[in-house]
Order: C-alpha cells, then structure tokens, then sequence
C-alpha cells in the first residue's frame, strides 16, 4: 500500500501523522516550520485523505503499514511525530519497531482505550444526502443540525471533495465506523520503547489526564510530559508558535545526547 505523502526539506526524516477525520493538509502550515531543520514527511492514514482504503483498520496493521511505508522510501529510522489518532499509530510502531523509531513525539492522547464518542459524527456525515447540496456553504448548514459547533464542522469540511457527479465524503467513513472499537482501544505492545519520548497536553483537553502517566511510563520509560497553556486537544492548532517551538527544543536537545 502506497500512502499518499508529501516529502518536503532536508536533515533526519521527521514523520507526522493525523487524527481521526484528518489529514496531512492539517500540517500544511506547519511542517514548513520543521523542514528547515528535518526532512518532515506528512502522510494520510488508509482510510484518510487520498490513501487507499482498507476493510482492517486496526493499531497493529496501521503500524504495518507505516513500516512498509519507509520501507519503500527507503527510510530506516525516523523521528514520529502523531496527533490523537495518529499519536497512537506512533506509539504501536515504537513498540513494535523500536529500532526504527529515533524519537516519539505524542499529542494529546494517551496509550490507553478511550470511550467511543465520536458515534454523533459518524451519524452526521452518513445521513447526509451530500447529492441534494450545490455549495459547501449549504452542506455546512446542513450539518450544523447535528454538529452545531463551527469549528468542528470547518474541520470535517475538510473532507469534501467536488467531483463531477457532485460532493463526496475522501474519507471511508464505513470501514472506519465498523472498526471504531479498534480506534479506541488501547495500545498493546510486546515490550517498551526505551527512547526519548515526549507527550504534549492541551491544557484545556482532558484526553491525556494525570492518571495516564503511569501506564506512559510502562510502556514509555524516558516519556517527559508537558501541558500546553491556553490549548485544547488540536494543540497544534490552538498555539501554533508554541507547539513548534516546544518540539523542536525537545527534538533538539535529545539529538545532542547520546542514546
């Protein structure tokens, strides 16, 4: 399976994985911020953006996948970086392959399952006749009935694509509702990934709570964690500037020490 990916800047590869109804365009903004010091790679998951879609979608089969990823870009190890979703995507592979992970970056989530709250949305965006709309403007308004915060909706809208025949949702919003209960589950590894490891908290986001540092540091042993004043669970989003400076003293510091 081929992911659809853009490469951009020079240095030791960086890989930055979405969330759930993401894609790579979400770090368009700010991947060029990291590409002046990394190779910086953003990808969209199966199931996501212009990837292939997939009946199994599933933590292990994802971590699969990235590893046949930059086996074909010729990448051995790399530094990952992964939001929500992604951040868990980034954790099964630093269990799993270990030796191919520099270092880990998680935002916002924790190793642990999470309860499926995202049913409304799945629902939202399945019922929608998207062939009776002209214009994103009325599917927004459309969708505001169910999804009545703006800046969720914006996000989704994300997702439209016109074609010919009229709009269509990119994401495979069937394969990923079947498979919901793996999205939420936990991360299972055979060991510990025992390199440099940092987990970024929106302050204002309770998906990463002070209980889950002792299942990070099981899992995680060299993990720091930090809170992101003023951010919700998009950190990198709410506090741009911040967010990136805070990776890159991170990244930095830990490429100047010995593993």
């Amino acid at each position: 399976m081929l992911l659809h990916h853009r490469i951009q800047g020079n240095g030791p590869p960086l890989i930055i994985l979405h969330g759930l109804f993401g894609s790579m365009d979400n770090w368009r903004s700010l991947a060029p911020q990291f590409a002046r010091q990394f190779q910086v790679v953003t990808l969209d998951l199966p199931n996501h953006g212009r990837s292939p879609h997939k009946k199994v979608f599933n933590y292990p089969c994802l971590a699969r996948d990235l590893a046949s990823f930059m086996d074909q870009q010729g990448m051995g190890a790399a530094t990952l970086l992964g939001h929500s979703l992604g951040g868990k995507v980034a954790m099964q592979y630093a269990l799993d392959f270990p030796e191919r992970v520099t270092q880990l970056v998680v935002v916002d989530i924790a190793p642990r399952a999470y309860p499926p709250e995202h049913h409304f949305i799945f629902e939202a965006l399945s019922d929608l006749n998207l062939s009776a709309y002209g214009s994103r403007r009325e599917i927004d308004k459309a969708l505001s009935r169910a999804l009545p915060d703006h800046r969720i909706r914006q996000f989704l809208l994300t997702n439209l694509d016109k074609g010919k025949n009229g709009y269509r949702w990119r994401i495979n919003l069937d394969d990923l509702h079947r498979n919901y209960r793996s999205i939420c589950a936990a991360i299972k590894g055979e060991g510990m990934y025992l390199g440099p490891t940092l987990f970024v908290k929106g302050n204002r986001s309770d998906y990463l709570q002070k209980g889950d540092e002792i299942d990070i540091r099981k899992q995680f042993p060299r993990a720091n964690i930090m809170a992101v004043p003023h951010a919700g669970h998009w950190v990198h989003a709410d506090t741009p500037e911040v967010f990136v400076n805070a990776i890159l003293e991170f990244l930095n510091q830990e490429t100047k020490q010995p593993f």
